[in-house]
């Protein structure tokens, strides 16, 4: 009996403690995914632009993802020197809108850091519509538009990501039409247009995300 005890004993001893039962895990749930441009902006239908052409601050960018957090879920992305702020509510595009106004996050020349004025950015808004035009009738006139839109779907059909194939388009004008001064610019008007017209055409057989 007291050799049955003392094993007991040590046995009792030598079990390690029981743990208590910690907080049930939360399982993790990924954001949901929209993989076109049109799924991004029904979900998204608020939108505000900001003109990109130059630089921010290391301290700006910061300063904008802060309030851009503050404002809920979103959506963002640049193509050719414009940034699109997406949002979900009406008030939260219009918030943004007066922030980077009174933040002078407007970049209106490149690899700048100058921030543009209200009266700036109204006025490149004017500008840059008129010329939108213009690079349109241009493309039409030289045939330019097609070779530029069919060469950037042609790099984003094998893989190529948005910038690079945006610059390998714009090498054709530069080619073809030495005194054209940004080509980078002519082919993401050629570009944007082509995209916005004729979605569902140019995104056919591409690879990755179908956004610019």
């Amino acid at each position: 009996m007291t050799d049955i005890a003392a094993n007991t004993d040590a046995t009792a001893a030598a079990a390690p403690s029981r743990r208590p039962p910690g907080p049930a895990r939360i399982p993790y749930r990924s954001p949901p995914r929209f993989d076109t441009s049109a799924e991004v902006e029904q979900a998204f239908p608020h939108a505000t632009q900001v003109i990109r052409r130059g630089l921010w601050m290391v301290y700006e960018q910061a300063e904008v993802n802060a309030t851009l957090n503050g404002l809920g879920e979103h959506r963002s992305g640049c193509f050719n020197g414009l940034c699109t702020f997406r949002f979900t509510q009406p008030e939260h595009a219009a918030a943004f809108a007066e922030y980077a106004f009174d933040k002078r996050l407007h970049r209106l020349k490149a690899n700048s850091t100058h921030g543009a004025t209200r009266e700036e950015v109204a006025l490149e808004w004017e500008r840059r519509a008129a010329e939108r035009e213009e690079i349109l009738a241009w493309g039409r006139l030289t045939g330019m538009t097609r070779q530029v839109v069919a060469h950037y779907r042609a790099e984003r059909h094998v893989g190529t990501w948005s910038w690079p194939a945006h610059l390998a388009a714009a090498r054709l004008i530069e080619k073809a039409h030495p005194t054209v001064t940004d080509p980078c610019h002519y082919a993401g008007v050629m570009i944007e247009w082509a995209e916005r017209e004729h979605r569902s055409w140019f995104w056919r057989c591409c690879r990755g995300l179908h956004h610019l």
